[in-house]
């Protein structure tokens, strides 16, 4: 099942929205060296990659990013270098938790919250 860039955005809004309400957002313990929310990002991310589109998350995240980071300086370019240097080392028909949560530990906070709201 192939979603188009409008869901994917509308998904991610929707979670937010829902792990806001839940209270469940904030600082991980368990992952202590990453951005708030990451590990709930990273989640969305694994759900794309099993759904069979992993390759258009990270192509809707540099996109995201890329913008942000060149246009509107929302994020720093450190951000797009990050997701970039992901980009040329994950499979995108097998989700890498190791290397997913290597990208989230190099994204800012800012970043985050960016592809939370997408």
């Amino acid at each position: 099942m192939k979603i188009s860039k409008r869901q994917l955005k509308r998904i991610i809004r929707e979670e937010y929205s829902r792990i806001l309400r839940e209270g469940r957002l904030g600082y991980d313990e368990m992952e202590g060296n990453m951005p708030s929310g990451a590990t709930d990002l990273m989640d969305i991310a694994q759900g794309a990659f099993e759904a069979g589109d992993g390759d258009r998350i990270i192509n809707h995240w540099m996109q995201t990013l890329g913008e942000a980071a060149f246009e509107t300086g929302q994020v720093d370019e450190e951000d797009f270098m990050a997701i970039q240097m992901y980009e040329q080392q994950y499979n995108p028909n097998r989700y890498d938790p190791g290397l997913m949560m290597k990208l989230m530990q190099n994204l800012s906070q800012d970043a985050i919250d960016l592809l939370y709201g997408g």
